[in-house]
């Protein structure tokens, strides 16, 4: 497939950069907020004010983190419509009755249906590479941020379900000391509604509910994945994480130690993660309902609209990075 001989070409996945919001001039911050984004993002446009107004109320650098495969960690042509609308047209030859295929998704949608496996191998990695960069915050090697700080989490979306596993696995030790606040995100994997032509086709989302849920353990019975998912702390939160009886069987999910230091504020009318399910899967944590008096999406829960409607979707981002703060500073 040529997305894999384009990532064959260059070492963007493993050599990156990421944007670094600093409130305080030439003064370290005591604390640090990593911003996760969610699936199939190939810009920071949306999330930029986001983490602006994260460092201006919480006085803490914002690092906005790239998961693996996206945003800069991605050839570029994958965001680019005209390269991208050869292979729209050869996945519909492939798949006539496929829905919601785009050149937003087509890159993601084909990767994902010829390895389903690529879901969770791409998330271990963006987990071991946040626990590094984690390891390396404290240890004082950001001029902007104080030895030893305290490392805090925003996630939303997919960035929620990659933040959820990495607590479980690593609340107790490493991420002992940090919080999590949850935007748009919290469910159990298979309560997850993907399919958007922002993020993934039906073929590819199909697929990938029917890996995690009938294949994973038949498929990779004495391989690498096998090893990394039955092995490690991360592999087995993951499992804990694919649906709410996994979750269930598990127990209470997060620790005592655990519940204080995660909120969770989800979308009444969010179509790709549902609020009632996020509640199930987050039983025990403080999980917020919100509705929003103007047109809003899972996508795009502050769009630019008309200046009739500015204010209110001006005063919607407030409130949610005001509670947001509230958990960070507290």
């Amino acid at each position: 497939m040529p997305f894999d001989a384009e990532l064959s070409q260059q070492n963007a996945n493993k050599d990156f950069s990421y944007p670094i919001l600093h409130p305080n001039g030439e003064q370290p911050s005591d604390g640090c907020i990593i911003l996760l984004h969610g699936l199939n993002e190939r810009t920071w446009d949306k999330y930029l004010p986001w983490a602006y107004q994260l460092a201006n109320y919480t006085n803490k650098t914002v690092l906005l983190f790239p998961i693996a495969y996206h945003m800069n960690r991605s050839p570029k042509a994958w965001c680019d419509p005209r390269k991208m609308h050869q292979y729209v047209k050869q996945r519909y030859a492939k798949s006539p009755d496929v829905e919601a295929l785009s050149v937003a998704n087509v890159a993601l949608s084909e990767r994902l249906t010829n390895r389903p496996e690529r879901f969770f191998l791409s998330g271990f990695q963006a987990a071991n590479d946040l626990i590094k960069l984690v390891s390396k915050i404290k240890s004082g090697h950001f001029s902007e941020i104080k030895k030893d700080a305290q490392v805090d989490f925003f996630a939303y979306s997919i960035g929620a379900f990659l933040s959820q596993i990495m607590m479980m696995a690593y609340g107790d030790n490493l991420l002992s000391r940090s919080k999590l606040f949850i935007f748009c995100g919290g469910s159990a994997f298979d309560d997850w509604q993907g399919v958007s032509k922002y993020i993934m086709d039906s073929v590819a989302f199909k697929r990938l509910k029917h890996y995690y849920k009938f294949d994973v353990d038949q498929s990779h019975s004495s391989s690498d994945i096998n090893n990394k998912l039955n092995n490690t702390a991360l592999g087995e939160s993951f499992r804990h994480m694919i649906s709410l009886d996994n979750l269930k069987r598990k127990g209470h999910i997060y620790s005592s130690s655990l519940k204080d230091r995660i909120a969770a504020v989800v979308l009444k009318n969010d179509t790709v993660v549902i609020a009632d399910k996020v509640k199930q899967a987050m039983k025990g944590i403080r999980v917020e309902e919100w509705d929003f008096n103007y047109a809003y999406s899972h996508i795009m829960p502050f769009p630019l609209l008309s200046d009739k409607l500015i204010n209110q979707v001006n005063e919607a981002f407030d409130k949610l990075m005001l509670r947001a703060s509230l958990l960070f500073t507290t």
